[in-house]
């Protein structure tokens, strides 16, 4: 067993580990919401504690996200519909586009039908890219996702008028548990990994991903795909 994979099943371990005592906190506060009537104070302190139950699932996912980064597991490809996959992920979203009255825009090149790749983890992808550009955008703001074609490979860009990251941390994006100090200091939640996750599956894909952006005015992460991913990606 490599040094990787010894890591990648230690990781594996531990989330699963972890999710039994999550359930069951999950399961005796699921009793306590509905043992009777409890007063505003109560109730308060039950959806901080759901909250925080939240947080950790969504920890542990992110866990087990990386693991598969670092695993040989092969990718799952399929044909799929781009505009319908953006969609979907659009879709998903409103309610916290609607929260921040942010626009969210599409402009997928009309020739683009079809691209070969693990459907899922580019649902992922995008879902990332598009959440944080609501999550960091400004009240009020735009975002736009689009997609045009080249020979053999179709880039996507998801462009946000947003806080913008600083030139000092666009360097350290991708880093795994990075989080820019403006970010912080705003309380935005955050783990520091969806994005090193994000880079991840564009690149078991054989695909690239990069950011420009500017303080106070918003970023645009684009990523490429190939058209027909090389099964030879999906276990480097």
């Amino acid at each position: 067993m490599t040094k990787s994979d010894s890591s990648n099943e230690w990781l594996d371990t531990v989330a699963h580990d972890l999710r039994t005592p999550i359930n069951l906190v999950s399961g005796c506060l699921d009793v306590i919401q509905n043992v009777g009537p409890l007063n505003e104070k109560q109730t308060h302190y039950l959806n901080r504690a759901f909250a925080g139950l939240k947080r950790m699932e969504h920890l542990i996912a992110r866990l087990k996200d990386i693991s598969w980064v670092d695993s040989s597991v092969p990718l799952e490809l399929s044909e799929i519909n781009l505009s319908d996959m953006v969609a979907e992920a659009i879709d998903l979203l409103l309610e916290a586009a609607e929260q921040k009255e942010v626009n969210v825009r599409t402009n997928i090149a009309s020739d683009i039908t079809t691209i070969h790749v693990d459907a899922a983890r580019i649902v992922q992808v995008i879902d990332n890219l598009l959440s944080n550009a609501i999550k960091y955008n400004r009240q009020g703001g735009t975002v736009v996702i689009g997609a045009t074609k080249d020979t053999d490979s179709v880039r996507v860009m998801v462009q946000d008028t947003g806080m913008g990251i600083a030139a000092d941390d666009q360097p350290h994006v991708f880093d795994r548990f990075f989080r820019a100090p403006e970010g912080v200091r705003l309380k935005i939640e955050g783990s520091g990994l969806g994005l090193a996750i994000t880079q991840g599956i564009i690149q078991r894909h054989g695909g690239n991903i990069w950011v420009e952006s500017e303080p106070n005015v918003g970023s645009t992460f684009y990523f490429t795909l190939p058209l027909v991913v090389n099964s030879d990606h999906s276990t480097e």
